[in-house]
Formats: C-alpha cells, sequence, structure tokens
C-alpha cells in the first residue's frame, strides 16, 4: 500500500536519514530510490543557495524535531522547499503542504517518521497570478 499511494510520503529514521520513500514521492521529487535511501534528507535536499531568505531546511527539521519530542503528528504551513534540479543544474522552485508523523514500536518509542508532502507549487503561484489581477 505504501509503494503505490497515490500521495508522495517518505520514511526517516529519527535522525532523519532517509529510510524509504513511495513512488509518487520520487516522482514529483524526480530521484530514484537509490539516491535516497540511507543518506539524511538535508544532505539530498539542501537549502538553495541561490535563496538567502528561504530557510525551508530550517523549517522542516524545527518540524521534524517538534514531531520526535511530542509524539505527535504535525501539519506545517505552506512550506517552500526549492529541490535541487534531477540534472545537477541549479533548484526547482518548490511548494509543499507537509504533514509530519511519528511511528512507534511496542514500547511507544518512535522509530519512523512519516513525512507526507503535496506538491502545492501550482496552486501558489495561480493564487499569486490572481491576487496580482484582483490589485490592478
Amino acid at each position: 500500500m505504501f509503494a503505490s499511494a497515490p500521495t508522495a510520503y517518505l520514511l526517516l529514521f529519527p535522525d532523519f536519514t532517509i529510510a524509504d520513500a513511495n513512488e509518487a514521492y520520487l516522482q514529483v521529487t524526480g530521484r530514484t530510490r537509490r539516491e535516497l535511501v540511507g543518506r539524511s534528507v538535508f544532505d539530498v535536499f539542501p537549502s538553495n543557495p541561490q535563496d538567502a531568505a528561504g530557510d525551508g531546511v530550517g523549517d522542516l527539521r524545527t518540524a521534524l524535531l517538534r514531531v520526535l519530542e511530542s509524539g505527535r503528528p504535525e501539519t506545517m504551513a505552506v512550506l517552500r522547499y526549492d529541490i535541487p534540479a534531477p540534472d545537477g543544474q541549479g533548484f526547482l522552485e518548490r511548494y509543499w503542504s507537509p504533514v509530519n508523523a511519528p511511528v512507534t514500536d511496542a514500547r511507544g518509542r518512535i522509530v519512523l517518521l512519516v513525512h507526507r508532502v503535496v506538491d502545492v507549487t501550482e496552486f501558489v503561484h495561480h493564487r499569486g497570478q490572481s491576487t496580482r489581477c484582483t490589485r490592478t
């Protein structure tokens, strides 16, 4: 079910190492499982050096730490988190609607984090165009 879910899911160990990703996640990020599994999510998806004002990495790290501390799921506000282009040439501007949730073992210890994302980039751009049109 995880592999074929239509929504993008990433599984992280508590140290933010990627445990697995489903097909929807691979498609939306343009990555292969081999490029992701076993690596830190923040190494695979670093900050965009061309966006000094953006802090998608910091915002995501803070949210994941809150889930680890509270043991409860958290829905984040829309997050700008640019991702490296699959060809390695720069970054792609992306906006995401993320939800982070803990997965616990029989003793209640967090063993995984589920990171669910929906790419809302087109919606954000469309909304921005609509706002500009109504202000004219």
